[in-house]
């Protein structure tokens, strides 16, 4: 293979990872813009959203791609419920607080996840998405081909959501002024608790995502965002270090939250 395509085929590879990282991310970016949390359990539920499949699959006989509603639905209710009962009686007090409390629920979720099914990998076979697609010198895994594809349209199906919809329109009202909205409406604390349950449910679906083609165990939960990121990593595992791919996720989660804390798009909540 020449350097060329190398190169080209190290750029898919991340973009294809990057697509799921991406919707696992979108997840985080919500829920802290909108209620100002730094979920520190993100990374348990996209695990959660991981064995949902997993188990679905595995002892219902149920088609990977068709858990995919289920395990948003079922994270979306676990979101919900721990925005509701938990987590707004955060809102307004310092952002560690927030921090500190997502922390005690990434070791419960993590602890309770060991318990259950121990720190075994397990791996799902579908046949169907074993194949890859080969052009010229280029090889694309056809799971992680569907992820990706997956992964984005969610993105694009959430932004939609909040652009056009009278619920997005509530959750960017709440967003940008708390105080209007409460006076023509809008209960903050549902709005809140809707919007962790949307984050939730997107984040687990992104877990559905990565048991298509990865092991799955209780500590996968650890999280990277978006396509610079997953482009980043396999750039980083082909020409240095492939144990160097962690050492740059972490780098450039220290950058963005040290020179972009409002978001890549400039729009979140600030403390």
């Amino acid at each position: 293979m020449t350097f060329l395509a190398d190169l080209i085929q190290t750029l898919i590879n991340g973009i294809l990872q990057g697509g799921v990282y991406a919707a696992a991310a979108v997840g985080l970016s919500l829920i802290f813009g909108v209620s100002g949390i730094l979920n520190a359990a993100h990374g348990e539920l996209v695990m959660l959203g991981a064995f949902a499949t997993y188990w679905l699959s595995t002892l219902y006989r149920i088609d990977p791609l068709l858990t995919l509603p289920i395990s948003f639905g079922l994270l979306f209710v676990l979101g919900y419920a721990l925005q509701y009962f938990v987590l707004n009686r955060t809102l307004g007090r310092p952002l560690l607080l927030s921090l500190l409390v997502t922390f005690g629920i990434s070791l419960v979720l993590l602890n309770v996840a060991l318990r259950l099914w121990s720190a075994d990998y397990r791996l799902l076979r579908i046949p169907y998405l074993e194949r890859s697609l080969v052009v010229g010198p280029l090889i694309l895994p056809l799971a992680r081909v569907v992820a990706c594809v997956v992964g984005i349209g969610m993105v694009a199906a959430l932004s939609w959501l909040l652009a056009s919809t009278r619920l997005g329109r509530m959750i960017r009202a709440t967003a940008q002024d708390l105080e209007m909205a409460r006076m023509v409406g809008v209960n903050p604390r549902t709005v809140y608790a809707v919007t962790f349950g949307l984050g939730a449910g997107v984040s687990g679906v992104a877990g559905s995502l990565v048991a298509l083609y990865a092991p799955v165990e209780p500590n996968m939960g650890l999280m990277w965002g978006g396509l610079t990121l997953g482009v980043a990593q396999a750039l980083t595992e082909t020409y240095l270090e492939a144990g160097l791919s962690l050492l740059v996720a972490f780098a450039l989660l220290y950058l963005i939250l040290r020179f972009m804390p409002a978001g890549i798009m400039g729009k979140g909540r600030l403390e």
